[in-house]
């Protein structure tokens, strides 16, 4: 083989390797989509709901599951996320097959597990987007301190 086609075969491999990386940070991209900060009034707001959401859980656990599913979309939709089922977080949908009944447990045991879920994705994408994108032990002195979500 000459040295023009050892040039051409490397241009080739070359560009097929900046494709595939192309490829894969765009599908990265696409699994973690980027999320418009809430507001701190919002996050307030959000932690209100779900505390009334938790307390209705004992006497109305269907009616508690459906509430937490409606709060969870709103507040996706409120940062922009893409609301299409298979974009959902992973959790969020595991909550929603459990309280659906399809993941194995049915009753009040299902739905339980389902609020607990959905309590996880409030947890996550409640918080400020700074905080959200740092390491979890990571803490700068000058973080206020935030109002938990239903501990």
């Amino acid at each position: 083989m000459d040295t023009t086609a050892m040039v051409i075969v490397a241009v080739i491999i070359l560009l097929a390797i900046v494709a595939l990386v192309l490829i894969g940070a765009r599908s990265s991209r696409m699994r973690h989509p980027r999320l418009k900060p809430l507001t701190p009034e919002a996050r307030d707001r959000y932690a209100s709901q779900w505390d009334r959401i938790e307390a209705k859980f004992v006497d109305s656990p269907d009616e508690a599951v459906k509430e937490a599913d409606a709060l969870m979309l709103a507040m996706l939709g409120e940062r922009e996320h893409p609301l299409a089922q298979e974009k959902l977080p992973n959790r969020m949908q595991k909550a929603r097959r459990l309280g659906a009944g399809r993941e194995g447990k049915g009753g009040t045991e299902g739905m339980r597990q389902a609020l607990l879920h959905y309590r996880a994705v409030i947890e996550e994408y409640a918080k400020p987007i700074e905080r959200h994108e740092r390491a979890r032990d990571e803490k700068t002195p000058d973080e206020e301190p935030r109002r938990e979500i239903a501990g």
